[in-house]
């Protein structure tokens, strides 16, 4: 039973009383937002849960698929920075480097720039170089292509250190996982992707209706 309706009102309570963005955060959500595609950015509330997720698991390798503007690295690598570990890094991946010169900006601004890699080419790619080579993941963020999420999830599974973490933005793409008969293809591939995390037993799970809905799913030690 739903106890307390998710409002605008309630969205920006939480905002102002559980959520503590940074300036470098807040100047770089205040750019983002003036560019044509700004709907691809996180909430500051899905930013702090990322730093807190990043806080308690304390990886010391993070892979986040879908770079944009840098806001989720931003917030990953503050958790990252808290921990006081020099030698977590976090990787993230994108095929567009249109606003790397932006990130970069905001993460020496905010004095991560040097536990944070980007790397420009196909995700798929890049994760799958990344598993040939040896790389152990402890935490995988997921915000890119939505009609590669069966892959990106996949993939994500392989590179994970039993006990690591996957967090998956946008399963619930405006509510448009609830159609019976989706027009677009990357609606039914949330739906796939959806299902297929909900009877996969290599992982522990919980979905929530954070943002555009976050799944959580944590790799099994067996």
């Amino acid at each position: 039973m739903l106890k307390t309706p998710i409002t605008p009102e309630i969205i920006d309570y939480c905002q102002e009383h559980g959520c503590r963005e940074s300036s470098a955060l807040k100047e770089l959500r205040a750019e983002t937002l003036n560019l044509p595609n700004a709907q691809m950015l996180i909430t500051p509330l899905q930013g702090a849960f990322l730093k807190l997720l990043v806080e308690m698991v304390n990886p010391q390798q993070i892979i986040e698929v879908g770079m944009f503007t840098g806001y989720s690295a931003l917030w990953m690598a503050s958790g990252l920075k808290s921990r006081l570990n020099p030698e977590a890094s976090l990787i993230t991946l994108d095929i567009s480097n249109q606003h790397l010169e932006l990130a970069k900006s905001y993460w020496r601004k905010a004095g991560v720039d040097n536990q944070i890699t980007a790397l420009i080419a196909p995700a798929d790619i890049s994760m799958q170089r990344m598993l040939d080579s040896g790389l152990v993941a402890d935490m995988v963020f997921i915000d890119a292509n939505k009609a590669q999420y069966l892959e990106y999830y996949e993939l994500a599974i392989k590179l994970l250190r039993p006990g690591g973490i996957v967090v998956i933005d946008n399963v619930l793409m405006y509510g448009q996982v609830l159609e019976t008969n989706p027009d677009k293809n990357y609606i039914k591939t949330l739906q796939q992707l959806n299902q297929l995390i909900r009877d996969d037993q290599r992982v522990t799970i919980s979905m929530l209706p954070v943002g555009d809905g976050i799944t959580i799913a944590r790799k099994k030690e067996c």
